[in-house]
């Protein structure tokens, strides 16, 4: 813990910083669908949208829209027949009114994946609906159209994206087996959906089959209702991520473990030994300073002292030196009489007797008796 405390804040703002970077680029990703799940295509999902609702067996009164629980993920790119195609998941619960078991009907988890820009694909032609659906609306045609004339007429300008979304949008013409079936029919009745140049996307599309539902159900109707999940897009997840982690890693995390430290729960930083605030004392005039460097002048004159001390001693070694005279124990150290005070007088001592040792191991010491004659 002692590489944490040391820490500094800029430190905490970089780790903290890189961390966000690092969320934000792994849940910005895309969504994947669920681990349990049935896949749809967009056609069978707009069909049991626009469907009035089911009625339970058990209860008329009772009703249960086909879809439900619908949540709209954030557009992703994914590989799609070898290239890279843009498309936003789509999630949501699909009633089976004819589940076994389940008299009113069992909801089971369903995902698609819904093209963008997202063009409607309504299963059935005009003539047998005139009741409309979201984002397309009826055109009949006349003699001379063509799919490129529609498309410049409806679009302002015909494109090949123009043309695919016509195409998508009219089972007569999505079921052709080659170009030549590809011709509007005088008197048909053909959808002709928005301009894919709007770049509308799926929820744009729930939103206008919410109002169209509307209309036709009356104040029964169940209205369609969905969740868009934003915080999933590249530039909502950078930014959640970034700001949520720079700060609980960079601002409430450090200042938590400074209070922890300073509340005794971790190692306590030591202090720092300020030499500043030490002086050197002032020199003393009676202090002898530092002798100058030795300099080769000063080495030559060291030489010649060393030369001329080697001759005398040379010489004298020739001439013969006296023998030394032997050494002498030192005298004992006079003892100095205090001034004024009287020397002591020295009291006589008797003679020593003499002694004799005995004793085996321990020796004693006794008087010899004298001997008398």
């Amino acid at each position: 813990m002692g590489f944490v405390e040391r820490m500094k804040w800029w430190q905490w703002t970089a780790l903290s910083l890189g961390l966000g970077a690092l969320l934000g680029y792994l849940n910005s990703s895309g969504a994947n669908p669920p681990i349990e799940h049935s896949s749809v295509s967009p056609m069978v999902f707009e069909t049991g949208l626009m469907q009035p609702p089911y009625a339970d067996p058990t209860h008329s009164a009772h009703l249960e829209p086909l879809v439900r629980g619908i949540v709209v993920h954030p557009i992703q790119e994914i590989r799609l027949g070898g290239k890279m195609a843009q498309v936003q998941l789509v999630t949501f619960d699909a009633l089976d009114p004819h589940s076994p078991g389940h008299p009113s009907g069992a909801y089971q988890r369903v995902s698609m994946f819904a093209p963008y820009p997202y063009e409607p694909q309504p299963r059935h032609e005009p003539n047998e609906d005139q009741s409309g659906w979201p984002a397309a609306s009826i055109y009949y045609g006349q003699s001379g159209d063509t799919i490129e004339s529609l498309a410049a007429r409806f679009y302002h300008k015909s494109t090949a994206q123009g043309v695919r979304a016509i195409i998508a949008a009219n089972d007569t013409l999505r079921s052709a087996s080659n170009a030549s079936e590809l011709k509007i029919i005088e008197d048909h009745a053909y959808w002709i959906p928005w301009d894919p140049a709007d770049r509308h996307t799926i929820s744009d599309f729930l939103l206008a089959a919410n109002k169209l539902i509307l209309q036709q159900q009356g104040p029964g109707a169940i209205p369609v209702s969905f969740r868009y999940t934003w915080w999933e897009s590249a530039n909502h997840a950078f930014a959640i991520w970034m700001t949520g982690s720079f700060l609980l890693v960079g601002v409430i995390w450090p200042t938590l473990l400074q209070v922890m430290v300073k509340g005794g729960l971790g190692r306590t930083k030591p202090e720092e030994f300020d030499l500043s605030r030490y002086k050197p004392a002032p020199v003393s005039p009676g202090i002898a300073k530092p002798t100058k460097a030795v300099t080769k002048d000063d080495m030559q004159q060291l030489r010649e002292m060393e030369e001329s001390l080697e001759a005398s001693l040379r010489a004298s070694a020739q001439a013969g030196c006296p023998a030394a005279e032997p050494q002498t124990q030192p005298a004992a150290p006079a003892i100095k009489v205090l001034a004024g005070a009287e020397p002591a007088a020295v009291l006589p001592q008797a003679p020593e007797e003499p002694k004799e040792y005995q004793g085996e191991f321990y020796p004693v010491v006794r008087p010899v008796e004298k001997k008398t004659d």
